[in-house]
């Protein structure tokens, strides 16, 4: 009897070591994986220096004339036909900057809303071909976020609207390596009503984290853009007026044309 006790004192000791050994090793791994998991992945970043797609953002983001930026669109279509990318990144490329060109159609005037659904158009049915070609499902889920959003800013179809939270939820919950879910998320929630899930202390925290992979991983300048207006907005929204105006200027040396960058910068 002594001996059978014996035995199962030592397995349960025995059990009781191996289960704070794995706890230690799970905890281990759960580390390895955070510190290299949440955006640190930039599946464009082969794309930080592309003079095309550069140009494009630039002329639109400074508020440049609505024909010449459908002129480098065009331009940018034919320069990604011969460009080293992945076919998979040429079509996802295309079709952000198509869906930018559209957006841009509708801050110029609404006349051009029939422009902006053709270039929408245009841009879901590469989003589709690029799925088709392997791009990664995060990839093709912020493409299709993007597009519900910027369809109901073109068309006000609310339920495509609606479908854009929580698709970021869903993205971010999903695919939190992908530093473009990671800004999108974080913009989802800087800008987003309270009434929707919007929380403006969690979107600067977010915007805080993009910023750090940022310094450490390095972007592309409308993605840096992207994080110092959304810094800028998110400071001055906690009336961090010091914080706000230096994210503000780092923004406008990139763009010039943001509304709320210069209403910060008071021009």
């Amino acid at each position: 009897m002594h001996k059978v006790c014996g035995r199962k004192g030592l397995s349960s000791a025995f059990i009781r070591r191996s289960a704070v050994l794995i706890a230690l090793l799970l905890s281990s791994l759960m580390a390895l994986f955070a510190a290299d998991g949440d955006g640190r992945v930039n599946y464009f970043m082969p794309m930080a220096d592309d003079e095309h797609y550069g140009a494009l953002l630039k002329h639109i983001f400074d508020g440049g004339d609505l024909f010449e930026a459908m002129d480098l669109a065009t331009q940018l279509e034919m320069s990604l036909d011969s460009a080293d990318y992945p076919e998979w990144m040429k079509d996802a490329a295309l079709a952000r900057a198509l869906m930018i060109v559209a957006r841009y159609c509708t801050q110029i005037s609404d006349s051009y809303d029939g422009i902006a659904s053709g270039y929408m158009s245009d841009a879901d049915g590469l989003v589709a071909s690029s799925r088709e070609k392997g791009a990664p499902e995060s990839v093709v889920g912020v493409l299709e976020a993007l597009s519900n959003s910027f369809w109901y800013l073109i068309d006000g179809s609310l339920s495509k609207a609606m479908k854009f939270p929580s698709a970021v939820d869903r993205l971010y919950k999903e695919h939190p390596e992908d530093f473009h879910v990671l800004l999108m998320a974080a913009d989802r929630y800087l800008h987003s009503p309270g009434i929707a899930g919007g929380n403006k202390k969690k979107g600067l925290a977010l915007f805080q984290e993009a910023e750090a992979v940022m310094d450490e991983c390095g972007a592309a300048p409308w993605d840096r853009f992207t994080i110092y207006s959304g810094l800028a907005f998110g400071y001055d929204a906690r009336k961090q007026g010091e914080e706000a105006r230096k994210y503000a200027e780092l923004a406008y040396a990139i763009y010039t044309a943001d509304g709320t960058v210069n209403s910060i910068l008071g021009i």
